[in-house]
């Protein structure tokens, strides 16, 4: 049965620990890719949530990798870091939009 893992910056687990989520805080951005070579040379890990931010500083080499095996999905997330904080990233859908038409365009809510 495949598992799930929350992966965050330093200090950005403790609402997921305490869901009793298994988290991984990546100290440096640059550890990030070997992070995610490592969950999917295991596969226990079916999903993994990963900090947006972060995610950004993988390698394309890395996730090429890890699309071409299937496993683990990889699920992008924010995380506010301060109380009241409001941090909103791209949506899924407008990115993939944006990838299959090459175009950005706006959604109104």
């Amino acid at each position: 049965m495949a598992g799930f893992l929350v992966i965050t910056g330093k200090g950005g687990s403790l609402g997921f620990r305490c869901a009793g989520l298994p988290c991984v805080e990546v100290e440096d951005a640059s550890n990030i890719s070997s992070t995610l070579v490592a969950v999917g040379d295991e596969g226990k890990i079916g999903l993994v949530a990963v900090e947006e931010k972060l995610l950004e500083k993988a390698t394309e080499a890395v996730m090429r990798r890890i699309k071409k095996k299937g496993l683990p999905i990889i699920i992008p997330i924010n995380i506010p870091h301060k109380w009241g904080e409001v941090e909103y990233g791209e949506s899924p859908v407008v990115k993939l939009i944006r990838k299959a038409i090459g175009y950005q365009i706006k959604i109104k809510r």
